[in-house]
C-alpha cells in the first residue's frame, strides 16, 4: 500500500492492469490513524487496492504550513496531486485528531492555560479547520474536489485514568510538545482536563463543523465517528484490543472487519 506512492512504483502504468484483475484502488492520506483504512479484503471479485501516504503526528493545521515542525505538508501535497491525476480514484483524507487530541493540549502548556476553556477550545478548533480546508482547496482544483471525502475524528480512546500517560508519547512530544520537556508530567497533571464523555462530545462538534466547511468548498463527508460508538455514545470497548485505555489508536486487529463494512460503501 505504502510502495504505491513511491516516485518509481510504476504506480500509473500497473494501475490498469490491477483493475482488470478486479482490482478497486483508492487514495488514503492521514496520519496515523489513517492505518485503520489501508484494508485488504474482497467482495464480489472485486479487491481493495490501498494507495496510501500516511505521515505519524502530523497536524491538520500544519499541513498548509512548508516550515511547519512535522515538515510533512508538502509530501502530503504531492501525495495529493498524484492521486488526483489518476482518474476515477476516490480519495479519503484522514487529518484532524492530532490537532484536537495533542496540539491543543500542548499548546495550553505553552500558555499556561490550566483550567480548561470550551471557548479557547472552539477557537482552536474553527482556527484549525480553516487551515486544513483552504490547504485542500489550494491542492484540489474545484472540479476534482468531489472525488475527496474528508473523513471525521474518530472517538477518543484514552481513558480518563490514562490520558496523561498517553500524552507522555516520545514521538508526540518531539514533534508538537513543548521545548522544555523535563517537568512535562507535572505540568500534565496540573491542567484540567475534560472527562471521556465530554471529549467525546468535544470530537462530535469538532466534526459537525469540519463537516460543514468542508462541503461548502464541494469536498464530500465522511462519517468515522458514529460507527465506531458503543451503546452508551462513547468509543466500543471492542475496538479497543488488549491496549485499551492506554492508546489514543483504535486496535488494528480488533477494528479490522468493522473498518471493512465501512470502507466498502463508501468507496462505492
Amino acid at each position: 500500500a505504502r510502495a504505491g506512492l513511491e516516485p518509481d512504483s510504476a504506480l500509473e502504468r500497473r494501475l490498469p492492469g490491477l483493475r482488470r484483475l478486479g482490482a478497486r484502488p483508492y487514495g488514503i492520506l492521514g496520519d496515523s490513524h489513517g492505518r485503520h483504512l489501508i484494508r485488504r479484503g474482497q467482495r464480489h471479485g472485486t479487491w481493495l487496492a490501498p494507495l496510501a501516504h500516511l505521515a505519524s503526528s502530523a497536524s491538520a493545521r500544519g499541513l498548509g504550513r512548508a516550515d511547519g515542525r512535522s515538515g510533512t505538508g508538502p509530501k502530503v501535497a504531492a501525495a495529493l496531486e498524484r492521486l488526483l491525476a489518476i482518474d476515477d480514484l476516490p480519495i479519503l483524507m484522514k487529518f484532524g485528531q492530532v490537532d484536537i487530541e495533542f496540539v491543543q493540549v500542548f499548546k495550553r502548556l505553552a500558555a499556561g492555560e490550566d483550567r480548561f476553556s470550551p471557548e479557547a477550545f472552539d477557537a482552536f478548533a474553527d482556527e484549525t479547520i480553516a487551515l486544513y480546508v483552504a490547504f485542500l482547496a489550494g491542492v484540489v482544483p474545484a472540479a476534482q474536489r468531489s472525488r475527496v471525502r474528508v473523513l471525521s475524528l474518530f472517538p477518543p480512546a484514552l481513558s480518563d485514568d490514562s490520558w496523561r500517560e498517553g500524552y507522555l508519547n516520545a514521538h508526540m512530544v518531539a514533534v508538537h510538545g513543548p521545548p522544555d520537556t523535563g517537568d512535562l508530567t507535572a505540568r500534565l497533571g496540573r491542567l484540567d482536563i475534560p472527562n471521556l464523555a465530554q471529549r467525546t462530545a468535544l470530537h462530535a462538534a469538532f466534526n459537525e463543523r469540519l463537516q460543514a466547511a468542508v462541503e461548502v468548498e464541494g469536498f464530500r463527508w465522511g462519517d468515522d465517528f458514529s460507527p465506531w460508538l458503543g451503546g452508551d455514545g462513547l468509543l466500543d470497548p471492542a475496538w479497543l484490543g488488549p491496549a485499551a485505555g492506554r492508546d489514543h489508536h483504535l486496535d488494528l486487529p480488533a477494528a479490522r472487519w468493522r473498518a471493512l463494512d465501512w470502507l466498502w460503501p463508501i468507496l462505492e
